[in-house]
């Protein structure tokens, strides 16, 4: 994938209203802890970071235009 990729409309199967700077602390910086729903979440800085998240099924938190960082399940759109 080409370094400024950008990955445009992909859908939030489940859009989380927590706040990464409430989420609990934990051993690794780019991963924080939800108690509310039990799980990490994965900070995603890069489009590979997102992507390779994704594909592990994993929660994560992205930074939106560097002002929201925006936390949930992102599911791809299966089109053929």
């Amino acid at each position: 994938m080409p370094e400024n990729t950008t990955i445009r409309n992909c859908t939030f199967a489940f859009k989380c209203e927590a706040k990464w700077e409430d989420l609990e602390e934990i051993d690794y910086d780019d991963v924080r802890f939800c108690n509310t729903c039990q799980k990490e979440v994965y900070f995603c800085h890069t489009d590979d970071d997102l992507i390779q998240n994704i594909h592990l099924n994993r929660c994560v938190a992205i930074n939106r235009i560097n002002i929201v960082v925006e936390t949930g399940y992102i599911a791809f759109d299966k089109k053929d």
